[in-house]
């Protein structure tokens, strides 16, 4: 990935999007989930309103909350999510 030489990456990005959605008015706790070193200015971000969740083989220092070994257990975090979701509020996810 690259970066534009402005004053604007994924952090400021996401903070432009969750502004846009007037998050604080809702109940609503983002949670982001990258595997890329560009992703680290959106961790940052979210340190003290949101999770961050980096995807990484092994080990990086990361300024997200969380980790992921693979796109697999992305797959089963989410799913845990979603099943959680519908059986706490009645909602039924998309698969």
């Amino acid at each position: 990935e690259i970066q534009p030489r402005l004053e604007w990456d994924k952090g400021k990005a996401l903070l432009w999007l969750l502004d846009g959605l007037n998050w604080k008015d809702h109940d609503f706790y983002p949670i982001y989930i990258g595997d890329d070193l560009t992703d680290e200015d959106a961790f940052r971000a979210l340190h003290d309103i949101g999770v961050g969740i980096v995807v990484e083989e092994g080990f990086r220092f990361s300024g997200a909350s969380f980790a992921l070994q693979s796109p697999e257990e992305v797959q089963i975090f989410l799913g845990e999510i979603a099943h959680n979701l519908e059986s706490e509020k009645g909602w039924t996810a998309g698969r």
